[in-house]
């Protein structure tokens, strides 16, 4: 017998997993529900099978590259035009065809198929339709049959009170050629709606044989969740592919595992995860440290994060779930999408497929719609986790983004150290060269080593890889911070997909540049033109490219690495920061390292640009010198920063670490040790807190105008005689950040509290 596959399904009702899949190429414990019914019919001695395509039709001709599946030789019919049920079966049949069997390849079933074959021979029905009793008949088209199975009519979806009949229509028919011949070609035709009331009306037998097997008809999410249940727990007849746990013993698993589950092919389990009964893991996914999967579905490369709690829930195929975040009974995350952290989705919430849930959103409603980008950027550039926010194909939009801004010209990249960095780099670039667009890749080093780089080659744009696990994109334009119209040129492009595509030979080269980064360590001895002999010395940072720089130069200059008694110097992973510890004068912070080197440039006739946020006190020091300094914003809206960011180009140490280490060590050589470096500045400190906030910052800082206020470009000056106080809310929105400068660090810490408490007397959103 020959068997019709109806595979043309949409799914609709099973949205987010059918937003991008065909409703047969949905996965059941790690299999498509297709290639169990191809399981069954091969059982059943079918050799050959039409399958009737509509929606997405490529996805399962791919499936089955060779054409066949098993014994089973496959054919494929694509409708161009809707044509019914009906309609799509006479489409895939020869004029030949005899009794056909039609199944449809989205329902999971194991009945006995050749006792249903040869109850129809024997009844010489014109259509024998397969039958099973459902307890709850409102949700299924019903067959009104008499005691010898000869059907009278049939009722389709009634309420109790119309449901005479607990037979529900499987869809599983064998077709009579006689029937066959009453379905007009290339045109729509419905089996319930057209063909049966059609044979009756003519008198023909329709017979309806009683299934006592296995049925589920997976038309929404819950049918979908709850079949892969009863598959564990062997309600069904069928063959689910076996897997070896993670570990080979259970002194190997340091995770607590409670049969039945399915476990994918690479699958990777943290300690103390509880995977409980009824879960499903399919292939590639990860499941974090104390994450607990409670009868939930993690399709292919999900990941869920430590500490996260799915209850019946689905996430499906490259999905994430962040740490503690908690899905509860039906709710599900499309493909790709991001469940941030400690996030809540109510029961039954659907997350569409690449759509983002917030850090500790309450979600009870469906995320559908897109949210647009206008968050895409914080204080680092664009931030996340490598694997989750930043993936490799977001990374190649964001390179065709930038490239697409200068698709003629070169695009300096760089990165930090480890392999999650290095491939997004390698994305990145790629979508840069995708617009026709030069790449100048300075490799593995350190943001301050980059920007260096990229300022003294004058390339106009720049993108850096920072960090590892939780990483940014930061841009740059002309080794500077980007500004903010970039950025929202870069988002623009990015939410559009309007992106300059080169033709195949116009691809953009790469061109490796890590050989320049020699000029950066030459660049450093030239801070210190003396050398700093006789200084013991100790270099510490994450980054160990930036350590090693440093020592190297140190080492050049004449410092004697890890001497007796020795200067601590440590540098943040992007090197634009540091702290000096010295055993006479003890720690040192980043704020007064800056200040003295600025002061040490003014000393020599120089104005200087610095950052928004350098300490104030080094106005004061200006004025007593004659000097101006010039502040910088960090993602300018305008041009008013101009000039600043035009002198800050030919003085990089205000941005970076290494440079102002060596210029700090050699100032208090020149004046006989860093106490009395420190001895000559006017003493102060500065604190920091963040206050977050769920309202209009902008509203706050309003509010905060008055006479000791000024409206800075980046935030609120609000001077006080305790000291100084910077208001700025980040990018986002979401927070506001106090800097505090005074005299002393309790008189700072004071500022940063009265400052605080103003702003939650302020604003009720707080």
């Amino acid at each position: 017998m020959k068997a019709i596959i109806m595979a043309g399904g949409e799914g609709s009702r099973l949205r987010p997993l059918t937003c991008d899949l065909p409703k047969p190429m949905a996965r059941l414990c790690g299999r498509p529900i297709l290639e169990y019914i191809l399981d069954l019919l091969s059982a059943h001695g079918v050799r050959e099978a039409a399958l009737t395509l509509q929606y997405l039709p490529r996805v399962i001709i791919e499936h089955f590259p060779d054409g066949r599946y098993g014994e089973i030789e496959l054919q494929f019919v694509e409708e161009t035009t809707p044509l019914g049920t009906a309609g799509s079966v006479k489409n895939a049949c020869r004029p030949e065809d005899d009794d056909l069997l039609i199944i449809s390849g989205d329902a999971m079933c194991d009945f006995d198929l050749t006792a249903f074959a040869a109850a129809h021979r024997q009844s010489g029905a014109a259509v024998s339709i397969l039958g099973k009793r459902v307890a709850d008949p409102r949700e299924y088209g019903l067959i009104d049959a008499d005691e010898a199975g000869r059907i009278a009519g049939f009722i389709e979806k009634p309420a109790f009170s119309q449901a005479v009949s607990d037979m529900a229509n499987t869809g599983i028919y064998i077709l009579s050629a006689r029937a066959l011949a009453l379905i007009p070609p290339e045109a729509k035709f419905d089996f319930a709606k057209d063909l049966f009331p059609l044979l009756l009306r003519k008198g023909e037998t329709l017979y309806c044989w009683e299934g006592t097997g296995y049925w589920c008809d997976i038309g929404d999410l819950d049918s979908y969740i709850s079949c892969q249940r009863d598959m564990l727990y062997g309600k069904v007849q069928c063959k689910i592919p076996a897997r070896e746990l993670p570990g080979q013993s259970a002194f190997e698993r340091m995770f607590s595992l409670s049969h039945p589950v399915y476990f994918g092919k690479n699958v990777t389990v943290e300690d103390d995860a509880i995977i409980e009964a009824g879960s499903v893991l399919d292939d590639g996914c990860v499941i974090g440290r104390g994450a607990r999967i409670s009868g939930g579905i993690v399709l292919q490369g999900g990941q869920v994060g430590r500490g996260a709690r799915l209850t019946g829930s689905l996430v499906c195929a490259g999905a994430s779930v962040k740490a503690g975040a908690m899905l509860f009974e039906g709710s599900t995350v499309g493909a790709g999408g991001v469940i941030g952290e400690g996030a809540t989705l109510a029961p039954g919430v659907k997350v569409w497929n690449h759509k983002r849930v917030e850090d500790g959103a309450r979600v009870i409603e469906h995320v559908k719609l897109s949210v647009g980008l206008h968050g895409l950027f914080d204080e680092n550039g664009i931030s996340g986790q490598i694997g989750v926010e930043l993936t490799p194909e977001f990374s190649a939009r964001v390179g065709a983004a930038l490239g697409s801004k200068n698709p003629s010209g070169k695009i300096a990249v760089g990165c930090g150290p480890g392999r999650g960095a290095e491939v997004i780099k390698q994305a990145l670039a790629a979508g840069i060269q995708s617009t026709g667009a030069q790449v100048m890749d300075f490799g593995p080093g350190f943001g301050a080593q980059f920007a260096f780089c990229a300022s003294f080659c004058n390339f106009e744009l720049g993108a850096f890889v920072r960090g590892d696990d939780r990483a940014a994109i930061q841009f740059y334009s002309g080794g500077m911070p980007a500004t903010r119209a970039l950025e929202r040129e870069v988002q623009t492009l990015i939410s559009r997909g309007e992106f300059v595509r080169a033709s195949h030979d116009r691809f953009g080269e790469l061109v490796e540049m890590s050989g320049v980064c020699s000029l950066y360590r030459s660049q450093l001895t030239r801070f210190a033109p003396g050398g700093l002999d006789r200084l013991a010395v100790r270099v510490k940072s994450k980054n160990q490219l930036a350590q090693a720089v440093l020592r190297k130069a140190l080492e050049k200059m004449g410092c004697d690495i890890g001497g007796e008694n020795p200067v601590l110097i440590e540098l943040s992973t992007s090197g634009e920061r540091l702290r000096i510890w010295d055993p006479a004068a003890g720690s040192i912070h980043h704020h007064t390292i800056l200040a003295a080197c600025a002061i040490g440039e003014m000393e020599h006739g120089q104005d200087v640009a610095l950052p928004f946020d350098a300490p104030r006190m080094i106005d004061e020091q200006a004025k007593r010198l004659g000097r101006k300094v010039l502040r910088y914003l960090i993602t300018p809206a305008d041009e008013s920063d101009q000039e600043a960011r035009k002198l800050a180009r030919s003085q990089m140490w205000s941005r970076d670490g290494l440079m102002q280490a060596v210029i700090f060590l050699n100032m208090a050589l020149k004046r006989g040790g860093i106490k009395n470096l420190l001895d000559g500045l006017t003493s102060f400190e500065v604190s920091v807190r963040t206050l977050e906030t769920t309202g209009n910052p902008a509203a706050l800082l309003k509010g905060l105008s008055s006479e000791r206020s000024d409206h800075i470009g980046e935030g609120v000056l609000v001077k006080e005689e305790r000291g100084v106080l910077l208001i700025k809310p980040t990018k986002k929105g979401n927070a506001l950040r106090i800097l505090a400068e005074a005299v002393s660090t309790e008189a700072a810490q004071e500022l940063c509290e009265s400052a605080e408490d103003l702003l939650r007397r302020a604003g009720r959103d707080i």
